[in-house]
């Protein structure tokens, strides 16, 4: 990516800051349906009859889900899509797992046009999946999408690929060994890989790396591999504490590191990233690159230190097409978890729309061409990885400022 340093204004907000929008309405339902799935259906145009009359549909759905102690479904007809989640301490689902279930149920309100529902499953423990998938199995469900911990989704993705349907992961990224089994969120690793990448267009690849003490040491070694993979050099890896003190130490000891270094990748869910920031620029080297990440919170944009640094993200305006449903369905703003549970089912009624239940196979959701959801565009690959298209934006005036849009096909 060659980046033009010319900002344009930009509303800084990505998904997490997502307020109610104007998108209500056939036209705009039409607009959402139109870029919520990317199919190898022959071509575009041929599933243009199928998108009007689901927008005719969609009108006449109203969500409301369940209490969660009863079992769950939305949707009555059609081919199951079995979502997995667990429970909290409760007896209900809370927090992430409620949006992702909310997600789900809006989307397929919304796309599943009687030939889809989705039934929800508690999924208690690890011990539970061979029960679960095989009774998921009996019900014919032509795909399972996961926001389970991490070792239980392992465990999924782990069964031979001939006993269980396809899995679409929303939570921690798990191994794909056993083949179909993707993970569709792209995560703060990926946004900073991309950031990185459009400073190699610069001529700045001598990568020093800032992370928070909780990041796992598996993020490190991808980190690493992937700035080799570009063609830059991973000077190494400089880990915080979340105090201003801890920070200020931290860039004390690393100036060996940042003597050699011409681009520094700050990561972290805090304000104290851009302590980091102030504290390597009162240095005063003067040769150095900032590059921030999508999990950086919106204050951060407003503290002067953060001026010039790069983010690469997600646009918002595709989530804005939903926004104001979901606010106004379930009372609370569109969370990022709730566009990732949306996306799961956009992807899955509009291939079981297309090409009935048999086309959610590995070959129709590794298509070449991809997807484009409220979440952006993307496609999943064989090694079950999601290849994610993201904007870049510059920090300046207090907002984030667009640099490079993301493109519109792949």
């Amino acid at each position: 990516m060659t980046v033009q340093w010319k900002a344009q204004a930009q509303s800084p907000h990505g998904l997490r800051r997502l307020v109610p929008g104007a998108s209500t309405g056939a036209r705009a339902i039409r607009t959402l349906l139109l870029l919520s799935v990317i199919l190898s259906c022959g071509a575009l145009t041929a599933c243009q009859s199928d998108v009007d009359g689901i927008a005719k549909n969609v009108k006449t759905n109203d969500i409301k889900p369940p209490s969660s102690d009863v079992e769950e479904s939305f949707g009555e007809n059609g081919v199951e899509i079995t979502v997995l989640m667990q429970k909290g301490s409760t007896g209900l689902y809370e927090g992430p797992s409620r949006d992702v279930r909310d997600g789900a149920a809006l989307g397929i309100g919304e796309l599943g046009a009687n030939q889809a529902f989705v039934k929800v499953v508690d999924i208690s423990s690890a011990a539970a999946v061979p029960a679960a998938i095989a009774a998921a199995r009996g019900r014919n469900s032509a795909l399972l999408v996961s926001y389970l911990p991490p070792a239980t989704t392992a465990a999924i993705a782990a069964m031979p690929s001939d006993q269980r349907p396809a899995l679409l992961n929303l939570g921690a990224s798990v191994p794909a060994t056993t083949g179909n089994v993707y993970n569709l969120v792209s995560d703060e690793i990926d946004s900073a890989l991309e950031g990185v990448r459009a400073a190699f267009a610069s001529g700045h690849k001598k990568v020093l790396v800032f992370a928070q003490r909780d990041l796992p040491q598996a993020a490190d070694q991808k980190l690493a591999d992937a700035i080799r993979a570009s063609g830059g050099t991973f000077i190494g890896i400089a880990r915080y504490d979340l105090t201003d003190a801890a920070a200020a130490a931290a860039v004390q000891a690393s100036k060996p590191q940042l003597q050699t270094a011409d681009t520094v990748l700050i990561l972290g869910r805090t304000a104290i990233t851009t302590t980091i920031e102030g504290a390597i620029k009162a240095g005063g080297q003067s040769n150095l690159n900032f590059i921030g990440t999508s999990a950086w919170p919106p204050q951060t944009y407003r503290e002067p230190t953060a001026n010039g640094t790069l983010i690469a993200m997600v646009e918002p305006e595709g989530a804005s097409l939903i926004s104001e449903r979901y606010q106004r369905h379930y009372k609370r703003p569109l969370s990022t978890d709730a566009a990732y549970g949306y996306d799961a089912i956009a992807i899955a009624s509009g291939i079981i729309r297309t090409k009935g239940a048999a086309g959610l196979n590995a070959e129709t959701l590794t298509s070449k061409l991809g997807f484009r959801g409220v979440t952006g565009l993307f496609r999943l690959t064989p090694s079950g990885q999601a290849d994610r298209r993201l904007s870049l934006y510059a920090i300046s005036g207090g907002k984030l400022n667009v640099l490079a849009a993301a493109p519109a096909s792949f």
